[in-house]
């Protein structure tokens, strides 16, 4: 018979959002792919983790610091002492808001279980949640789409997530770190042909090198994360090029959790796909790409380090809140909240005449059909 619906003690409510958190982190792609750094002076992964906050003008906000390549220098005896370079070359801040969801139980006799199944319920519901909408947001705040919308392109609805006010720095691609398949020059000019190939993988790491985006570095060596659509990586798989090339893959069972979920590693590119890459799926036709908007797209990634900033301002579990006034204790609930930020950055480059573009990240935009 259930008599007990009390509170959780504090342990047991530290070990609760724990729970929820590696769960989580098991769920979301960026974290369980060893995508984020461990600390705000980790700078070599895809995503910089900031943990410290910084007084602004706009309040309390993390800041992300770039620190760039030196140049100058003297020879010889000339004098050094007033002719050193610094190296804090930009900085951006990462604004920061409070994520919160909750369930709550139907009662005693339409539960007929124990309060700690419901609370394992609730921690696999919430954890789901709380992953699916961070991969979400970063999904969306790497391609430089509004929250307004989903990663299918459709408009969101009935949702609070736009109003988050790390929403209203959400970037669209930078000019100079666009690609495009085929003769493309922009999305209305891509047509059905421009699919995905192997030629794209190899243009965008030559142009990542160019652009002097700093590559992960693993085992020794440099890799690139490249992130396709599901129909981007189905267009990339049938291509002879693709097939032919197979054979100088690496083994993905590397001890590394970069390469331990990639469906490929070719040539220091690390190839994932994923179903929450921006497309135009949700799209209506006319309201897609190509000159009559009927052309379904998706817009992969090539990252390097530092492509995404992410502000976490706890030890890296969700809060957990616990409410037994409702209904005489009859209908507990239990609620998580999170407090993070997020943010591309976007920095001068001296390689595009100091205008300000993506800094880690390449976006390439192809046609993507739905089957």
């Amino acid at each position: 018979m259930l008599t007990d619906f009390g509170a959780l003690t504090d342990l047991q409510k530290k070990v609760w959002s724990l729970q929820v958190s590696k769960q989580g982190r098991d769920d979301n792609f960026w974290m369980s792919n060893g995508f984020m750094g461990s600390s705000t002076d980790d700078t070599t992964k895809p995503i910089q983790k900031v943990t410290e906050l910084t007084k602004t003008e706009r309040g309390t906000e993390a800041v992300m610091p770039l620190v760039g390549d030196i140049s100058g220098g003297v020879v010889g005896d000339n004098q050094l002492e007033g002719n050193e370079q610094p190296i804090l070359a930009d900085a951006q801040t990462i604004r920061i808001d409070q994520l919160r969801n909750g369930v709550r139980s139907k009662g005693r006799m339409s539960e007929q279980a124990t309060v700690l199944r419901f609370r394992v319920q609730a921690k696999d519901v919430l954890a789901f949640w709380l992953a699916d909408v961070i991969d979400e947001l970063m999904f969306l705040t790497a391609a430089g789409r509004a929250y307004t919308v989903n990663t299918d392109g459709s408009t969101r609805a009935a949702s609070q997530l736009p109003s988050l006010a790390f929403g209203a720095d959400v970037a669209a691609a930078s000019t100079n770190r666009i690609m495009f398949a085929g003769a493309a020059t922009s999305e209305a000019t891509i047509t059905a042909a421009d699919t995905f190939t192997w030629d794209l993988v190899t243009q965008a790491k030559a142009f990542a090198k160019r652009k002097r985006i700093r590559p992960i570095r693993a085992g020794g060596k440099s890799y690139y994360i490249l992130v396709l659509s599901t129909e981007q990586c189905r267009d990339l798989e049938k291509t002879a090029d693709y097939k032919s090339i197979q054979a100088q893959a690496m083994p993905r069972g590397l001890d590394n959790p970069l390469f331990s979920n990639a469906k490929k590693i070719i040539n220091e590119v690390v190839i994932y796909d994923h179903q929450k890459v921006y497309n135009t799926l949700g799209l209506a036709s006319s309201l897609r790409w190509g000159a009559t908007g009927t052309v379904h797209g998706a817009q992969a990634m090539l990252m390097g380090a530092q492509a995404l900033g992410y502000a976490s301002l706890d030890d890296g579990s969700p809060g957990m809140d616990e409410s037994d006034n409702t209904d005489y204790g009859n209908r507990p609930a239990l609620g998580i909240h999170r407090i993070i930020g997020m943010l591309k950055p976007q920095f001068k480059s001296k390689f595009d005449a100091n205008a300000r573009e993506d800094y880690g990240l390449v976006t390439i935009k192809t046609a993507a059909a739905s089957s």
